[in-house]
């Protein structure tokens, strides 16, 4: 009876996912056009005159997707809203998708859904899907995203230093991620541009505390 009882719960479990391991697993980062590791007052006074703009970058590390192996391979997603993004003046949002360009026609099209899981509402109006060559490199919170051989999109983070990026005393992560992470935490953006023209605007806004990382598991 007991050996019945367990074979049943973890059967149950697994139908719930609970007891399954993640099918895909990887990196990811986002800079977004305002401070997501700020003073609620300052937060609170750029709502809906910045932070209406963000790049997106996911590498699987390793795993498949509908199926298709996905290792190695990164997508980009860049953003642009009405407002600031992940607030009630956000309003409507377009979105330019880069692809690896070693992915091949299944993979492409299981990087798209794979974004679009991780975060739909962002990777759904989009304007355009291109290939390029994608380069992500992370170690901790230091994170190198760059797309194009000419680097039209460009992120680069590194970690807070203290009392030089602090400014009163009372920041924190005010905005939820863009992506559903494990453990996102917030990052220095030392490079934070897009120079595409698929969207009609360009930013660099470097040197910002509008960095956020972690990792994804699906």
């Amino acid at each position: 009876m007991k050996t019945s009882l367990v074979c049943g719960l973890v059967l149950l479990l697994s139908g719930m996912g609970l007891a399954s391991e993640p099918v895909v697993l990887g990196d990811y980062v986002e800079a977004r056009t305002c401070d997501v590791w700020t003073g609620p007052c300052f937060a609170n006074g750029e709502i809906n005159l910045r932070g209406d703009s963000a790049i997106l970058g996911w590498s699987v590390r390793k795993g498949t997707w509908d199926g298709v192996d996905l290792k190695g391979l990164s997508i980009v997603a860049v953003v642009d809203a009405e407002g600031t993004l992940t607030t009630g003046a956000e309003g409507k949002v377009r979105t330019a998708v880069y692809l690896d360009e070693r992915a091949s026609e299944d993979q492409g099209r299981a990087l798209i859904s794979m974004a679009a899981a991780l975060a739909e509402k962002y990777v759904k109006s989009v304007v355009k899907i291109e290939r390029a060559k994608i380069s992500f490199h992370r170690e901790d919170e230091q994170v190198e995203l760059k797309v194009g051989e000419l680097g039209e999109v460009k992120v680069k983070t590194a970690a807070f230093s203290g009392h030089c990026d602090s400014i009163c005393g009372n920041e924190k992560s005010f905005y939820p991620a863009l992506s559903k992470l494990a453990h996102p935490e917030c990052a220095k953006a030392i490079e934070n541009s897009y120079s595409g023209l698929t969207l009609g605007k360009r930013w660099s806004d470097p040197n910002k505390r509008s960095a956020m990382l972690g990792t994804f598991a699906l």
